[in-house]
């Protein structure tokens, strides 16, 4: 068969030159070869959809080809099919009708009226359609940054909250730009693990006072089981029964959504028996609207009897409490406030900022850990762009911030019920968006008859799930030191303000890591040279850097106190070396020196030699392996033979 050739954009014409290819191989001599063969029948079609592929990830020359790159859904798009787009409708729509009362709830835990959680759920998911990486998530509020917004804005009024969003977006789109996703990798599983936990506990408490009634509010778990407890007397008898049999019918919905009747094989199971399983999957998915909706019966039965005109401003007089009157139709587009009027003084944009504190950091990062935590555990296998992800959300924020909204990021329920739906590629967001738009448009008036209960049970039944015992048992399982790390962000969040507790959490995880960079584990060996040169044989079992230089000097002095004798360091697990380190390690080696003695190095990687040469004076032997070492011990006990020193094999000792 010809070698095949091909064009590729440029019209630059490529060829598979098979002998003058083996002719390269031959003269590679025995250098490591790794061959990828993906497809030896590649079409001329193929090859050239192949080798566009291929460029993909190269670095854009200009701004229209870094907009191609960026712009996500132009790789997948042109592969888009009639199957895909069923699939991802019926996700969509899916979780549209999931989405419409659970955000009204999540709102009510950011402190904010209903209609704002609504405004965050339809300009997000169509950005992050055009932008996104992973089928899997729709964008909206979530529980985590709903908090996190309480904390932020603390009863300052939605002006805050869409500025939050719009601040959380340029923050994570500047990150983007600079390629500090890296950063996620400093928060490791043990703290957004205690971190999630405490979320899921506190979520629970603030939801109490729609629960029974009452009034609450407070920033942390004794705040508000302080201010929970001193209104326990305006119990609401109504709304406490709502609430409870709501949590109990979620329950009981949940647990039907995992009942398999007949064969545990799909394709074995008969056809009454797949749709009694989709029958009851259908349930479980959509509790959640199927709970709201029957409350919202209850409450229009409530309050069309009790006569009540529903455009006035007086409560309905009925035994528990409805949303009220929520405005008709589509937020109007506008900047968020940078600025604004309260008693007659001008709040600007830097007072602004400082109310907030460290939530303008916190809320960014911490709504990306969720996002990206959802991308992997859906990802199939693949890597997760997080830099790409950064600039989906920062965009999703930034969108949103512009209807009034507040933060959003991907939910991991939300993003789980969408895998299950059959969604199949981001463009699922598309029908979500457009589900909340419709029933912003048209089912608001509805809306007012919804009992707060509800929508605070919907909240509480969710929470429960975020509460995770089971990481707890497999941590303390694997490693007893990562559960204390847990278990400190855990309290931390409990007992502080939740962007206080999570900072303290990183914090508290980066010290970890920067002690264990500090006291490497270090094997110390006698060792005896053929010649019967006795040495001190010291491998580190990681790179060497500042922190451990101090550790490391007290080893060597430890282990060489009573016998002088050369000290010898095992590189072969030294992949990285600072400058500090080479300085003091030289310092250390004319100490010894001082003494009689010499340090030796061997097995080091070229980038560590490169380090350790620049150091002027160095007197450290470096050496290429183990027997130049041997040989250069054997060359300083002649020398000193020679030098007519009264020196033997022995004292060498």
């Amino acid at each position: 068969m010809d070698n095949p050739s091909f064009k590729n954009d440029n019209n630059y014409e490529l060829r598979q030159e098979t002998t003058e290819n083996n002719d390269r191989l031959r003269q590679l001599d025995d250098r490591e070869i790794v061959l990828t063969i993906e497809n030896l029948e590649l079409t001329p079609q193929n090859q050239r959809n192949h080798f566009r592929k291929r460029n993909v990830h190269q670095w854009p020359s200009t701004i229209a080809d870094y907009s191609v790159a960026k712009l996500y859904i132009l790789q997948w798009l042109p592969e888009y099919s009639s199957t895909k787009f069923v699939g991802d409708l019926l996700a969509g729509l899916t979780i549209g009708l999931t989405v419409i009362p659970q955000s009204m709830a999540l709102a009510s835990i950011a402190g904010l009226p209903p209609q704002y959680g609504l405004y965050s759920s339809f300009v997000s998911p169509l950005v992050y359609a055009l932008f996104g990486t992973s089928k899997a998530v729709t964008m909206g509020p979530s529980a985590i940054v709903a908090l996190l917004t309480y904390n932020a804005i603390r009863d300052r009024g939605p002006a805050y909250a869409t500025l939050l969003c719009f601040l959380s977006g340029s923050v994570q789109l500047l990150m983007s730009f600079t390629g500090m996703g890296m950063i996620m990798k400093f928060i490791s599983e043990p703290v957004f693990k205690g971190f999630t936990s405490a979320v899921g506990i506190l979520i629970i408490c603030s939801q109490l006072k729609d629960l029974t009634g009452t009034k609450g509010h407070g920033a942390t778990l004794y705040q508000m089981l302080s201010s929970f407890s001193g209104d326990i007397k305006n119990l609401s008898f109504g709304d406490t029964a709502i609430g409870i049999v709501c949590i109990i019918t979620l329950q009981i919905l949940k647990s039907l959504s995992i009942i398999r009747v007949g064969s545990k094989i799909k394709e074995l199971q008969t056809p009454t028996h797949k749709f009694i399983n989709n029958s009851l999957w259908i349930v479980g998915a959509f509790r959640n609207m199927f709970v709201v909706i029957l409350c919202s019966a209850i409450g229009y039965h409530y309050v069309k009897h009790s006569n009540h005109d529903i455009t006035s401003s007086v409560k309905p007089p009925i035994p528990f409490k409805v949303i009220d009157k929520i405005p008709v139709g589509l937020p109007q587009l506008s900047w968020p406030e940078f600025n604004r009027n309260v008693d007659g003084r001008v709040e600007g944009l830097y007072e602004m900022i400082s109310n907030m504190g460290l939530s303008v950091i916190v809320v960014p990062l911490i709504s990306l850990l969720e996002n990206i935590s959802l991308c992997r555990r859906f990802a199939d296998g693949k890597l997760v762009d997080t830099n790409q992800e950064l600039l989906a959300l920062g965009l999703s924020n930034l969108g949103t911030s512009f209807v009034h909204g507040f933060p959003v990021t991907g939910a991991l329920a939300r993003g789980s019920l969408n895998y299950a739906s059959g969604v199949q590629t981001p463009l699922g967001g598309l029908y979500t968006g457009l589900s909340v738009m419709a029933g912003l448009i048209f089912l608001t008036p509805y809306f007012y008859y919804i009992p707060k209960a509800s929508l605070a049970s919907v909240i509480i039944a969710t929470s429960f799930c975020m509460i995770d015992v089971e990481s707890v048992k497999r941590i303390y399982k694997s490693k007893k030191k990562d559960l204390l790390l847990g278990l400190f962000t855990f309290f931390a969040c409990l007992v502080f303000p939740l962007e206080m507790g999570v900072v303290a959490g990183i914090v508290f995880d980066i010290g970890f890591i920067l002690h264990s960079a500090a006291k490497p584990k270090i094997t110390v060996q006698m060792q005896k040279s053929p010649d019967d040169v006795k040495y001190l044989l010291m491998t580190p079992d990681r790179y060497l850097i500042f922190p451990s230089i101090e550790y490391v000097s007290k080893l060597i002095a430890s282990h060489n106190c009573t016998e002088k004798i050369p000290v010898v360091i095992d590189g072969t697990k030294i992949f990285e070396a600072d400058f500090t380190t080479a300085n003091a390690f030289s310092i250390l080696s004319k100490d010894l020196g001082r003494n009689g003695q010499k340090m030796y190095m061997y097995n080091l990687k070229s980038s560590v030699i490169n380090v350790f040469k620049g150091i002027k004076n160095n007197s450290i032997s470096i050496c290429s392996d183990k027997k130049e070492i041997e040989e250069q011990l054997k060359n300083q006990m002649i020398a000193l033979q020679t030098a007519g020193k009264v020196v033997t094999r022995s004292n060498l000792i």
